[in-house]
Formats: structure tokens, sequence, C-alpha cells
């Protein structure tokens, strides 16, 4: 359905001091497929490359090189010296702001993009579109109303109906939700993509948001520096994440250093040494004994007091409590080593108190220092062994 390859897109330095010869990567050769239907998600931190990509789709953006194909038809090659214009390209799209008129209607904001198609369409025909893409976002009963006298769930919508109106093959999405509160937040989240799986719609997805794009998304292209760092499903992103940068980006991690002290050649699973003693875990492919790496666990990943036969059982004492309501955020102590552990809302834990903590194997991932690396932050994103990182994400 979309298909990039090899885009790259570079910006002249903000900084007339770096030099004229210096400029600013936004794209390094990103290379992805969306299949016909799919709700595809860009994550990643500001300054990734995200919004820069969903423009060079949109044809707002050109590319210095590399080559975008919509449905079979090329509408950008560097080599072929092909560039479709956003006009022509039949995509939807859905910006930060909404860009809705404040001096027109619901009706008047939705017809626009008919109206300045260029398609001459009939008073009737077009009246019957508009109010088609409006029943499709429960609108119909605005239709006369000013669009100032909206709320911003009601203007996200009206945004929406603009996008779906031209019978777009693909709809871009640049952080539609941001705007709104968090409890119309959650709820524009499984509306919105109730609608879009509904109507059949490719979607490109961009967001920060590791919940949008985790409730969100068939599948997540997370983005760094302007490269794809990995692309999966929510699962794979956050079951088994590939860089430190990913487990730590993608849901709350513990980063625990380690080395492999042991493997077989017909499992694969081995034992990693860590501070307060040996883990039994997954290995990846190619990692050898007595190579550094980096244990990652979820704080939902591991079990407080379970069977006391359970393998990868180790004693600590815990150094605070949080009751955050749908479950109990404490940090555990295990030989100087600080983790973060989410525990049942119903568990009678408190500081000081000893407790046993379990980490199932499969719920242990491996990763190599080489991949870590990836992220170009250096320890930014490890977990210290004096106190455990506690995103906001």
């Amino acid at each position: 359905m979309l298909t990039l390859e090899g885009l790259h897109k570079t910006y002249p330095p903000t900084d007339p001091s770096q030099g004229a010869g210096k400029t600013a990567p936004a794209l390094r050769g990103v290379s992805i497929t969306v299949e016909k239907g799919e709700f595809y998600t860009l994550l990643g931190p500001s300054g990734c490359g995200k919004t820069t990509m969903l423009q060079c789709i949109a044809g707002l953006e050109t590319p210095d090189s590399g080559d975008i194909t919509m449905c079979g038809e090329v509408v950008f090659s560097s080599a072929r010296n092909i560039f479709v214009p956003a006009s022509k390209r039949r995509l939807g799209m859905v910006f930060q702001s909404y860009a809705i008129w404040p001096h027109m209607t619901v009706f008047e904001n939705v017809a626009f993009p008919l109206r300045q198609g260029g398609k001459g369409l009939s008073k009737q025909v077009l009246g019957d579109r508009v109010m088609a893409a409006l029943d499709r976002v429960k609108l119909r009963d605005f239709a006369n109303r000013p669009a100032p006298y909206l709320s911003g769930g009601q203007q996200q919508r009206v945004a929406l109906a603009r996008a779906l109106v031209g019978e777009p093959r693909v709809i871009l999405l640049d952080e539609p939700l941001s705007n709104l509160d968090a409890k119309l937040r959650d709820e524009m989240r499984v509306e919105l993509r109730d609608l879009v799986k509904s109507l059949g719609i490719t979607t490109i997805y961009v967001t920060h948001d590791q919940v949008e794009a985790l409730s969100m998304s068939d599948r997540i292209a997370l983005m760094k520096d302007g490269k794809v760092i990995q692309e999966g499903t929510p699962a794979d992103l956050y079951m088994r994440p590939k860089t430190a940068f990913a487990s730590e980006f993608v849901g709350r991690s513990n980063l625990i250093p380690g080395k492999v002290v042991n493997g077989s050649a017909d499992s694969d699973y081995g034992t990693v040494a860590v501070q307060f003693g040996d883990i039994r875990c997954r290995l990846p492919d190619g990692v050898a004994v007595g190579e550094s790496v980096n244990v990652m666990v979820r704080p939902h990943g591991i079990d407080v007091n379970g069977q006391a036969d359970e393998i990868n059982r180790f004693a600590g004492r815990v150094r605070g409590t949080s009751f955050v309501g749908e479950f109990l955020d404490i940090c555990v102590d295990l030989k100087g080593c600080s983790l973060r552990v989410y525990a049942s809302p119903y568990d009678a834990i408190t500081t000081g108190q000893e407790v046993a903590l379990s980490f199932p194997p499969d719920r242990c991932v491996v990763l190599l220092p080489d991949e870590a690396a990836i992220s170009g932050e250096g320890g930014r994103y490890s977990q210290s062994l004096e106190q455990p990182s506690h995103r906001s994400d």
C-alpha cells in the first residue's frame, strides 16, 4: 500500500555559527512498508524525524533522496525526478492544531477541501458527501454550528471529517489528541481507532505518547535521530525491545548490568550473573559466554512473594512505596541494586519490609551493549543501580 525506501532529509543549520557546510539530518535512510488498512504509528521523542516523515508522505516536504510509492504509484523518486504534489496524492491529514476555520460553520469547514479541489461537484453531491462525513464522526446535528462554539473533542472530529470527505487512500494524523484533556483523550483513542478501522482506511499516526501508540496501533515504528530503531507490533516493542532506548521509551523498565556465565547450544536460555545473583533468561542470537549485557525486566513482570520454589528468586528490602490505585509502586533494594516493582494494590507491603522477588525467565530480556548504544545517549536510558528511572510518559 505505502512504501518508503531509503528516505533521507536534511535541514540547514538553525545556528549560522555552525557554518554553511553543516546540516541537521532529519531522516537517515528510512525504509518502511505499510499494508492496506493498517493503523501504523510513528513513535518517538521530539526531533526524531517522525513529523518530517509524515510531511514527506503528504508531499509537504521534499526528501533529499529515496522513493515513496503509494498504491503502486511512485509519488516521489529522487533518482527518476518524480514528485507528485500533495493535492494529487489523495491523502487526508489531521494536524495537531486541527486548523479549523473560526469564521466558518462545521459544514463549511468540512466542505472546504471539496470546494477548493477543483472537482466541480454539484451542490447536491457536495452536500451529500459532507453530511456523510459528518455522520461518520457523529456530528450531523452540528452541521450549522459556528466552529468557535465547539468543544475540543468536537473540533477534533470536524478535522477528521474534513480529512475523510475527499475519500482519501491514506489518512495522516499528526498528534491529533495532544490538545485534549486526559479523560477525553482516553475516549477519543478508542473512538478514533474504531472509526478508521471500520472504514478500512490506511492510517499513519504520529505521536510521542507510548500509551496512544500501544493501544491504537497494528504496528509501530520507534524512531530516534532520524532512524527507525525498532519496528513491530505493540506486544513486540513492549515485551521484546531490542535496545535500551526502546525498553525505556516504550514503558518503564529495569536495566540490570551483568555478564553471561553460561549458555547452551540446544536451548535459548542461559545464565547472566548480576549484582544480586544469577538470573536465568532467554539469550539473543550471537551472545557469547563472558559478554557484558543488560537484563531488562518490566516492573509488572516481577512477582512479589510468589512460590518458594520459583526460579530466579531473590530476597530484598522495600525502600519505599507509592499507592497508585491500579497497582502498588514499590522500590526494592537487592544487595545495593534498586529495582522498581509493581505489586497488587491489595498486597500489604510497607517500607522496610523484606520481600522475595521472582523474575520469570521468559520476562527477562537480554540487551547487548552495542544494541543499547544505538540510543546514542550514553547512560541516559540506562537503569541506575542507585535509583530506578520512573518515566511519566
